[in-house]
Formats: C-alpha cells, structure tokens, sequence
C-alpha cells in the first residue's frame, strides 16, 4: 500500500506537473517571438523613418544597429526583392539569399543550434524605386531568444522531475509514518492467540480512522475475551453438574452392587431414575443454551405469530403450586401476537414460574400489559420470597449461578432456568430484566408484538 499510494502521488504529480510545464514553455515561446519582432520591427521602423527625413540619397545604417548582437542588416537591390517576391507570392517574411523559409516559430527542441535559425526579416525600403537603388533588411536572427527558451525548456524539465521525485519522497515518508501504527496493529494482533487474549492492539494518540480501528479492534477482543471466559467457565460448569448426577448414581449403583443382600431394588432404581432424570433435563437444557447461542439476536427460523394472552393462561392452567401458593394471573382481554416460536415462549415463561414457586411465601402473581401505540408487550412474574439484591440482578441471569440460599439440591436447579429465559426473551428481540418490588422478585419480559397477524396458541414449532 505505501508503494502504491507513493506511485498514485508521484504519476498525479507528473501529469499535473507536466501540462503547467507545457502551458508555460508556450507561453514563454509566444512572448520571446514577439518580443524579437517587435525589437526588430522597431529598429527598421527607425532607420527607414530617418532615411525618409534624409531624401533621396542613401542613408547610412547606424553603428548601433549594426553592432546589436540581437539584429543582422543586409543590403540588397530591389531587382533582387523583386525576383525573390515572384518566387514566393504573399510572403511578407522573406529569407534574402537563403534556400530555406522563415520559420514561424521558436523550436521547442531544446537541444536546438541557435546559430542554424532562419532569422525573421523586416525589409526597409529606400524612397527610391530604382531597380539598382539599395534596400536595407533588418533581421532578428532569434539566436538570443532560442537559447532563452531552450534555457527555459531544461530548467522546466528539471523542476518538474525534481518535484515529482521530492513529492515522491514525502508521500513514501508521510505514507510510512501514517501506515505504521497500522503495522503495528497488524503484528499485534498477529501474535494474538486463544491463550493471550487480553492482549491489546495500541492505539495511536491520533483521533482519526486509524485510532477508531484500534478502539474497535480492543472492543471486539473485549467480546471475543469476555465469551471465551464464558464458554470456559460454562464447560467447567457443565463438567461439575454433570459430574455430580453421574457420580451419585454410579455410587448407588456400585453400593447396590457391592452389597445386594441389603439393599432395596425399588429404591436403587427409583434413585438411579432421579439422577437419569436429572441429567436428562441438564442436557437438554445445555443443548437449548447451545441453539440458542447459535440463533444469537436474529429472528428464529420456522416462527410464527403467538398468541402471547392466550399462551399465558395456557401455562398458568398447567402450572402445579404447592398447596401454600396461590397463583394470581391478570391478563389483556384482547389477543397480544407477538412473533416467535410457542414452545420457546412457553419455556421462558414456564422457568420464570419454576424460579417464583422455588422462593414464594404465599403468592405468585402473572401480569401481561399490551401497549398498541408502542407495540410492545410487558410479560411479569412475581413472588413474595426474599427478593434479589440490586448488586445480584444481572448475575442471576448468568449460566450456572446460583445464590446462596439456593445452593442445596432439593431446592436449587442447575443455575440455567433463568439464563435460557434471558437467552430466548433476546432471540425474541426482547428484554428480560428484575425490576423494583416492595417485595420479593419481579422479573419482567418485554417483547415486540406483531400487529396485524394471525396468531395461534398452540405449538407448531417444538424447541
């Protein structure tokens, strides 16, 4: 890239460089031509103008001009001008004595002999018209012009060869300083592996599209790190809770084995069975967390418009309190559609009443506000347990985290109900958040409706 932004400068800067050149070597040659026939033309006008003065006798030519290097002057007869006329009809420019025409302009060849020129004539003629009476011609050899311009043409050339090899120069320096910190980058982010993410690239003091590529490249390893971390700690996390089913049932089962005189057939099975069920529901869940993953925030493929009312009074129906809970559900009248996928909706709002019955005291509240003007639906659940901290809120929604007074097996799941609700409320392109309660937990769902479309309330599109 620095060679070629170097050869861009360079070739711009020679063309541009190059017409300038051209345009001014004309102009120079226009005016070094006018200038020498003016000078001529002027000098005869004054001999010819004295010689008038002085009558019919010849005029002697001027030491002056006959002495300036920049003027030649010859005599001829008329008889002679008469003959070279007849020859060359027209011609106003005559070239006394010689084979060649007058040339009409200077050469910009700047290797050109000066001393070869054709001069340019300016006849003088005598009062007289005498065929043998004498005729002074003045000439303006060029000599003196044609060396200026060639003088002109070779500086030219040289100035603009030295330009473009010295605006080369720069543009190969500026290009190297401007591209470095992208070099830089570059090594950097070479060296980056799975084990050294917190590595950074550097970011260079300049605000500009250099420095905005560092921050975003950072941000970007930010996320790539903060995943990584993830998915490490989730693997770990996955190994342990899988690890314990596992081991409890294979102890039970090696007991049972070691020592079947003494043990009950029916209580090993049933407690082999609880694990089994146990792992069975860790894997699926493992295996949504991965889908889900996967389908990130774009729309879900094979959805449909829901029926977000009528799926809530559906789940609630389903939904087995304990005999200490009751359960309070307060829906729109009217149909809430909203896109997406009823078994994954269902999910959400099913881990979200699993969550409430594990802490609820007494009651367990259901909510779903419809706004038409802003299309968007508001799905609460809410109990009246022990609440969650402020400082908590976000954690809760992380794979595997549990708090501390839901540790215990018999009251604690895996620590993933809430992560696969947060996971499918934004495949759903929605929010799932805690809001502020006088008491217990209010977890809210926001989602966007779909106005206008069918809905169905019943599972077509199985998670």
């Amino acid at each position: 890239m620095r060679g070629r932004l170097t050869l861009l400068t360079a070739v711009s800067a020679l063309l541009s460089l190059s017409v300038a050149a051209v345009i001014s070597v004309l102009a120079t040659r226009d005016h070094l031509f006018k200038e020498a026939h003016e000078y001529a033309k002027k000098a005869a006008n004054a001999v010819e103008a004295k010689a008038r003065k002085a009558g019919p006798d010849p005029y002697p030519v001027p030491d002056s001009l006959i002495a300036d290097p920049r003027l030649e002057v010859h005599t001829y007869t008329w008889s002679e001008v008469d003959s070279l006329e007849r020859e060359r009809p027209g011609t106003t420019r005559i070239s006394l004595g010689r084979d060649q025409e007058a040339p009409s302009w200077l050469s910009l060849r700047p290797w050109t002999d000066p001393a070869g020129r054709t001069p340019v004539p300016e006849a003088v003629l005598r009062l007289s018209t005498d065929d043998d009476y004498p005729v002074l011609v003045v000439f303006s050899p060029l000599r003196a012009e044609q060396a200026g311009l060639n003088a002109v043409v070779w500086s030219v050339a040289g100035s603009v060869v030295t330009v473009t090899a010295l605006m080369a120069a720069v543009a190969w320096y500026v290009a190297g300083r401007v591209l470095r910190p992208v070099e830089d980058i570059r090594s950097r982010f070479a060296d980056l592996t799975a084990h050294h993410l917190d590595r950074r690239v550097p970011v260079p003091r300049t605000d500009d599209e250099v420095a905005r590529l560092a921050r975003t490249m950072n941000t970007t390893l930010d996320r790539l790190e903060a995943n990584v971390d993830q998915q490490r700690r989730f693997v770990a996390d996955a190994s342990h809770e899988l690890r314990s089913p596992l081991t409890a049932l294979r102890a039970e089962l090696e007991i049972a084995l070691a020592h079947p005189e003494g043990t009950d057939l029916r209580d090993v099975v049933e407690a082999a069975l609880g694990d089994t069920r146990r792992l069975q529901h860790l894997t699926t869940d493992l295996l949504l967390l991965a889908r889900l993953d996967v389908s990130g925030a774009v729309r879900l493929p094979g959805g449909g418009p829901v029926d977000l009312a009528a799926l809530v009074r559906d789940e609630a129906a389903r939904f087995r309190a304990p005999q200490h809970l009751v359960l309070r559900v307060e829906t729109a009248g009217e149909p809430v559609p909203v896109h997406g996928q009823y078994a994954l909706l269902t999910r959400l709002l099913g881990n979200l009443l699993d969550n409430a019955r594990r802490y609820a005291v007494r009651t367990v509240e259901i909510g779903l506000v419809h706004d038409p003007a802003v299309r968007r639906a508001v799905l609460h659940v809410q109990d009246d347990g022990p609440g969650i901290a402020p400082a908590d809120r976000q954690r809760v929604f992380d794979r595997f985290t549990r708090l501390d007074d839901a540790r215990a097996r018999d009251t604690g799941g895996a620590g993933l109900g809430l992560a696969i609700a947060h996971r499918i409320a934004s495949a759903h392109h929605g929010t799932l958040e805690i809001a502020d309660s006088p008491r217990g937990a209010r977890f809210a769902a926001v989602l966007p409706t779909a106005a206008g479309e069918e809905t169905t309330g019943h599972s077509r599109n199985p998670a």
